[in-house]
């Protein structure tokens, strides 16, 4: 090593120590990278991600065990100052704000960078009156408008332009992204010529936000409660050493716990996902815009895309849309009366001929033994389906009793 190389290590090594009573020599590169983060951070938000990333890095060994006690203790008091920012964010209210209240059996939102063709996506899909103009930053608030998809009214907002730096504030940011986090579903809108760098963007300021598109919370149950110690379940799962896990937890001040994994576990970043309240899962997709040119190839990786040359092309695609809600159409019919296709239930995908009897009358699903299927489902007319048949798009459903 050179004399600048170690001068250099030296300086890193000083920050590193700062504002921590115990530290031992033999630290991983990560931890120290970590740690210059955390003292580098600008708020507690920053520092909370860095204090778990050093969490993730600490050493293991028995003389890293005040190191690590003391990481978790700052954990709990950046996490005790974020929840008391926002407390205290909503006592005083006031101020610009933006908002969409949701209608309809869901709600989507349209997401780009200036000038991307959100507003072009917006008119094609539901038919509402935008400006669409060539300069960039069109649209300064959101615009709304309902799609039809078989007679269910799904709202699409179209959010400003996104850019880079929006999760920090810039161009009223976080007040933008806010809706994406409680929106059901988006669609991110992209120009072809710049589509990959355009969807990196959004992915970004996205995840700055705590929004993680196309991924799902990983299948973590953790049960406090009258445990003593650490017990694990499904350890086939896991692709790490045990003690790794176990060390993780008790930095997150679980000590007593009944943890459960139920698919493959190969980092302690998915450990962490599943602990942080903080993240959402929303499935998303690319719309590619090429503008009236010829499509060619998707030069999106990795996520699902939709590329369009003229904006009748997206009309085809609605039921690609709806299917991210997670949501089936069913129609229900009375003994010897025709469907009415006009107005469908909304139900969850994962919904039986029970959770429909429900919603008819509590006293039917009570008594409820069977349903009559009818429709591009049913193998004939009339088929006879137990009360937890899996309901599925376009069921016309007869309830008996």
């Amino acid at each position: 090593m050179n004399p600048r190389q170690d001068s250099y290590l030296a300086f890193d090594f000083k920050l590193f120590y700062s504002g921590f009573d115990s530290m031992p020599a033999n630290v991983s590169f990560e931890f120290e990278r970590a740690r210059i983060k955390y003292e580098q951070a600008n708020s507690p938000q920053a520092k909370l991600e860095a204090l778990q990333e050093m969490a993730r890095y600490a050493p293991k060994h028995k003389g890293g065990e005040n190191l690590r006690a003391e990481i978790s203790r700052k954990i709990a008091k950046a996490k005790k100052e974020i929840e008391k920012a926002a407390e205290q964010a909503a006592k005083r209210g006031g101020g610009a704000s933006l908002s969409v209240k949701k209608e309809g059996a869901g709600q989507i939102v349209l997401m780009g960078l200036p000038n991307s063709g959100k507003s072009t996506v917006l008119k094609a899909l539901t038919g509402v009156r935008v400006e669409i103009a060539d300069y960039p930053f069109t649209t300064t608030k959101p615009q709304v408008g309902m799609m039809d998809f078989f007679g269910s009214r799904i709202q699409i907002v179209e959010l400003p332009a996104i850019v880079e730096g929006s999760a920090s504030g810039k161009a009223l940011g976080t007040q933008l992204l806010a809706i994406a986090r409680s929106a059901d579903a988006v669609l991110l809108v992209v120009n072809h010529e710049t589509a990959v760098h355009e969807t990196k963007i959004l992915l970004e300021e996205c995840k700055k936000t705590n929004i993680r598109l196309n991924e799902t919370k990983p299948k973590i149950k953790i049960q406090t409660g009258s445990y003593k110690g650490l017990s694990v379940s499904g350890k086939k799962f896991l692709k790490f050493p045990l003690s790794e896990l176990e060390s993780f937890l008790k930095t997150q001040g679980i000590h007593n716990a009944a943890v459960i994994l139920e698919e493959s576990i190969k980092s302690l970043q998915q450990v962490q996902d599943a602990l942080d309240n903080r993240l959402v899962f929303k499935k998303a997709m690319v719309l590619e815009n090429f503008r009236g040119k010829p499509i060619q190839k998707t030069t999106v990786p990795a996520i699902f895309t939709i590329s369009f040359s003229i904006p009748s092309q997206l009309e085809a695609h609605k039921k690609d849309f709806f299917a991210l809600l997670d949501k089936v159409l069913v129609y229900t019919k009375r003994p010897s009366m025709k469907a009415d296709l006009t107005e469908p239930l909304v139900l969850s995908n994962k919904s039986t001929v029970a959770d429909l009897a429900r919603l008819v009358h509590k006293e039917v699903a009570q008594k409820i033994r069977h349903a009559k299927l009818y429709g591009k489902n049913a193998k004939f007319k009339g088929q006879k389906v137990p009360r937890n048949y899996k309901l599925k798009n376009f069921d016309i459903i007869e309830i008996g009793l």
